[in-house]
């Protein structure tokens, strides 16, 4: 079973290039996880490409063995700066869990 959280956001930034730059912070915060957090199997990071202003601007979208593991993700010392982080860029998020 794998279970697959997909996150989108949407930046804080009134022009693309603000949201850009948003975007590029999260990313260096986030990709590293993929590496440092034992449960993640997969992540990877998207920037919304077409309909600026209208589209969220990042997804993330990771994979899990089960809701254990994205238990431990959520709760690793490594993810909670990257909380804070996003709470403070962030305009908006939407988030589905599902399992494959």
């Amino acid at each position: 079973m794998t279970l697959r959280h997909i996150v989108s956001w949407r930046l804080v930034g009134e022009t693309r290039e603000e949201r850009d730059a948003r975007a590029a912070e999260a990313v260096d915060a986030i990709a590293p996880l993929r590496d440092s957090v034992p449960s993640v199997r997969a992540l990877s990071l998207h920037r919304n490409e077409l309909f600026d202003g209208d589209n969220f601007d990042l997804t993330l979208i990771a994979d899990f063995d089960d809701a254990e593991g994205l238990a431990a993700y959520a709760s690793h010392p490594e993810h909670l700066p990257v909380i804070d982080l996003m709470k403070r860029i962030t305009a908006g998020r939407v988030a589905v869990d599902f399992t494959l």
